[in-house]
């Protein structure tokens, strides 16, 4: 008797030992990051902002997903169906704005309309508008632009990114964004938020330092496409002239403008001319030949840079550039 009671004593402890283990296992399942749970996808529209809001929403509090793809103009990429699909999914949409996303606007506006979240960083800056000859003058929108007015700013330069103080002023509203669109942690997204804006102001003193062994009469930009505005109007360069004069990739050189532009170059003795990875050098390199004793520098401008470029990260972009445009012209 005395043994069979023993026995029953043992069976019932390493049942209750079992259970107890069982419970431990749910409850650390339950507290544990992305067990058990779908992180919230937030889309970005360009891998330059899918690498900002990869690092406001660090440490893997979300997916964070591009829709253009690598080595793609953003003015010119068109979504497919399936792309339509991942818009619709997503917890929130990050798109520029300003007319940069001109091929899937439209695509950007439906799935808005079918409830998917999206923030348009770029109408959230202060911005600078394009004059009637087609390159960027400071316009000083100060406060930013909202989406409610309906796109009604579609004359400003899109190209925000190259103004690192820009950027980080807006991160406090991406932030914002991402806490109440996509479900984020908003302690967690703030701590991202502010070691982040801490990078941005160290490259922003990093590429002033690079830029002042430029003498200020050498600080003269010719640029492929019109893309350089506020890393001119932020570090007090001169855009002369564009090969394509309009800050959309999409527009076509004219003959006659070109000429006027080589002739430019030759009476202010500039230097360089700055073309871009995702474009063609051919028209680039025939002015070149024009002017002679010229170079042609690669800059990364709409796009982040392949693995092994240097330019893989937003800021990565900003350094290399920088440093190239400091090359050329001192």
């Amino acid at each position: 008797m005395q043994r069979v009671f023993v026995g029953r004593i043992g069976l019932a402890a390493t049942i209750l030992a079992l259970s107890l283990a069982i419970a431990a296992c749910g409850e650390a399942g339950t507290d544990s990051p992305g067990v058990g749970t779908t992180l919230p996808t937030v889309l970005a529209s360009t891998n330059i902002w899918g690498d900002v809001v990869a690092n406001v929403a660090c440490d893997g509090l979300a997916t964070v997903d591009v829709l253009t793809p690598p080595g793609a103009d953003p003015h010119a990429f068109e979504p497919s169906l399936a792309d339509r699909g991942r818009l619709e999914a997503a917890a929130l949409v990050v798109a520029n704005g300003l007319g940069l996303e001109e091929r899937f606007e439209d695509t950007l506006e439906s799935v808005e309309s079918s409830g998917t979240p999206v923030f348009y960083i770029a109408e959230h800056i202060d911005t600078i508008e394009i004059a009637d000859d087609g390159h960027s003058d400071h316009h000083g929108h100060a406060g930013g632009h909202t989406h409610d007015d309906g796109h009604a700013h579609e004359g400003d330069d899109p190209h925000v990114w190259f103004d690192p103080v820009r950027v980080s002023a807006a991160l406090p509203l991406l932030a914002e964004h991402l806490v109440e669109d996509a479900g984020l942690d908003a302690d967690a997204v703030n701590d991202c938020m502010t070691a982040y804006q801490r990078e941005l102001a160290e490259v922003h003193h990093e590429l002033e330092h690079l830029f002042e062994d430029i003498p200020v009469a050498r600080r003269l930009l010719v640029t492929n496409h019109d893309a350089l505005g506020y890393l001119a109007d932020r570090y007090g360069f001169q855009v002369v002239g564009t090969v394509i004069p309009s800050t959309s990739s999409l527009a076509e050189p004219n003959a006659a403008e070109l000429e006027e532009l080589a002739k430019a170059i030759e009476a202010d003795g500039i230097p360089a001319v700055f073309t871009e990875a995702l474009h063609s050098k051919e028209v680039v390199d025939a002015l070149a030949t024009r002017v002679g004793n010229i170079q042609v520098v690669i800059l990364y401008t709409d796009a982040l840079g392949e693995p092994g470029s240097g330019a893989e990260t937003y800021i990565d972009l900003l350094r290399i550039n920088a440093t190239r445009i400091r090359d050329a012209l001192r």
